[in-house]
């Protein structure tokens, strides 16, 4: 806790520990960032006004390090203007607290805070790394997605976005062994590039467990090893200093720490999968990279009833795997224009991902997968068009288009 009036310090204090947390208060922002990298706590409070670092300094600097790209962030302050409130979550704060404030509102705004399911992304390019000025916006890496719940960590995917989660998650670390966990969906490169410069697999002591689909025609642990062979890269799987656990999935049901997945194939060239992950009621699918199966029955047969009523069979699989989704991240890659000239390549019109999510009744949907000659205007297009489409038919679904960095929080469900 960040706050420079004595009082309200013991205030703090005291609420607080009389709820069971444990507390660091200080008076300014400069000794608030000497303790947040000194103790990686499990939340920051922070006044606007402190000495020394205002408070959108500390916020700014603060995710401009590596040990503060996730810890969630409370501004608690009696500058409360709409722009300030504003300013504080665009610099990277969860919540704005306004002072005064009541003993339960605080309390309750931390308990949500540490609560909240988090999806965060590290990588949302479709593909291959598009880095640039003009995909500054959106992000240029390849898929890689955290779900994150207090110390609870399951990754998605190992693209080139992994790279800068594993300088994190070392970071944040300080010396202590690490336990990470991850699902691949399937071994095209784009998904499995970043694991090679993943810094926890190279520190003694950590435990890194992958799971995912083998290939069509070698096991999931040889692949991996494949792409780190001496004619592509210098350090070796077995070279990696960590324990690293591959699993190949075969149960469509399964438990990853305390995170209940069900896997699905889904239509992609190769052996890929979708995942649906719970914890404590939040449901998140994972659904990157597939393409409706309608469509290519359309297009390499002549009109068929049967056929037509089989693909789209095969489709309300994946909306039913979808169902009720507190988040649904879905391949976007296409355009409608573009997906004309590129069915068979399995991928999905945006359009389509829209309608999967209004079918499956999901909360929110997050747009992924985007085509590496999309720059940022076009990615704003696709937004503004599919915004456009779920607002159409009522509300009830919030379209994002899945931004390198962005966390999008999801509040537990009310417990009776």
């Amino acid at each position: 806790m960040i706050e420079d009036e004595a009082g309200l310090r013991d205030v703090f204090r005291l609420v607080l520990e009389s709820a069971g947390y444990d507390v660091q208060v200080v008076e300014d922002g400069h000794a608030g960032l000497q303790a947040i990298q000194e103790r990686q706590p499990d939340l920051v409070i922070t006044d606007l006004l402190t000495p020394r670092i205002h408070g959108y300094e500390l916020i700014r600097r603060l995710r401009a390090t590596a040990h503060g790209q996730r810890v969630p962030i409370i501004v608690v302050s009696g500058q409360t203007y709409s722009a300030d409130q504003r300013r504080a979550m665009e610099l990277g704060a969860g919540n704005f607290l306004p002072k005064p404030f009541k003993r339960q509102q605080l309390l309750d705004i931390v308990r949500r805070s540490l609560e909240l399911v988090r999806v965060r992304f590290w990588g949302v390019r479709g593909s291959i790394a598009a880095p640039g000025p003009e995909t500054i916006k959106y992000g240029g890496n390849t898929p890689c997605v955290t779900i994150e719940r207090g110390q609870d960590l399951l990754v998605l995917d190992a693209g080139t976005g992994l790279r800068k989660l594993g300088i994190c998650l070392q970071a944040e670390a300080k010396g202590r062994p690490q336990h990470i966990r991850m699902l691949i969906t399937h071994t095209h490169w784009d998904h499995i590039q970043g694991f090679p410069f993943f810094v926890p697999a190279y520190v003694p002591g950590n435990r890194i467990e992958v799971y995912g689909p083998p290939s069509v025609e070698k096991p999931l642990e040889k692949v991996l090893r494949g792409q780190m062979d001496p004619a592509y890269f210098p350090v070796a799987l077995g070279d990696m200093a960590a324990n690293v656990d591959v699993h190949e999935v075969r149960d469509p049901s399964f438990q990853v720490g305390p995170f209940q997945v069900t896997a699905m194939y889904v239509n992609h060239p190769g052996i890929t999968m979708a995942y649906r992950i719970e914890i404590d009621g939040t449901v998140i699918t994972y659904a990157t990279d597939t393409e409706p199966y309608r469509f290519l029955l359309a297009d390499r047969h002549a009109p068929d009833e049967e056929l037509a009523d089989y693909g789209g069979k095969r489709d309300a699989e994946l909306v039913k795997f979808a169902a009720g989704a507190d988040l649904y991240i879905a391949d976007s890659q296409y355009s409608p224009e573009e997906y004309d000239s590129k069915r068979g390549w399995g991928h999905t019109c945006y359009v389509d991902a829209v309608s999967v999510a209004r079918a499956a009744g999901a909360k929110r949907l997050a747009l992924f997968s985007h085509d590496p000659m999309h720059d940022d205007d076009m990615i704003d297009e696709k937004l503004r068009r599919c915004r456009d489409l779920a607002a159409a038919d009522g509300p009830g679904l919030e379209v994002y288009a899945a931004i390198e960095g962005q966390a999008i929080e999801i509040e537990p469900p009310v417990r009776g």
